[in-house]
């Protein structure tokens, strides 16, 4: 699909083209922010490509720095209007990774002392020498991202 394009049985496609009711928030040539409707917190803002993209690998560059300006813009907007004690972002990709909509969306959470919100697992460090092998294989150089 092109980058431009929408995907008619796409819930957030169907808020840009202005067939579903949302409410926006914020909107410029390239994303739209709404308040999320199923919210964990007041002011929980949902914030979207406009061309479809169904994750995080099938967005284009362009749209990705897009989504990413207006999240910064929408987390400045809710600290200076909301005063939250913090704020929780939250991308989620394809089912395993929790995606419940396939339209590329960051979540901003408003956070409170009080909320019941809590994370979704336990970290603990590991030797960094376990690194070493998927480090190797991740490593890229500038050069690389001219493919």
């Amino acid at each position: 699909m092109p980058h431009s394009a929408q995907n008619e049985q796409c819930v957030f496609c169907s808020i840009v083209a202005g067939t579903l009711r949302s409410a926006i928030v914020f909107e410029d040539e390239a994303t739209l922010a709404f308040l999320d409707i199923t919210a964990v917190a007041p002011g929980h803002t949902l914030v979207i490509p406009k061309a479809h993209a169904r994750d995080l690998w099938e967005i284009a560059p362009d749209d990705w720095a897009a989504v990413g300006r207006t999240v910064h813009r929408m987390a400045q907007r809710i600290g200076d209007v909301l005063q939250p004690a913090g704020m929780t972002l939250f991308q989620a990709n394809r089912d395993t990774g929790w995606q419940d909509v396939f339209h590329l969306h960051v979540h901003l959470v408003p956070r409170t002392e009080a909320d019941r919100l809590h994370r979704p697992w336990t970290a603990s460090p590991v030797p960094l020498d376990s690194l070493e092998d998927i480090r190797l294989r991740l490593s890229l150089r500038e050069d690389d991202f001219a493919r």
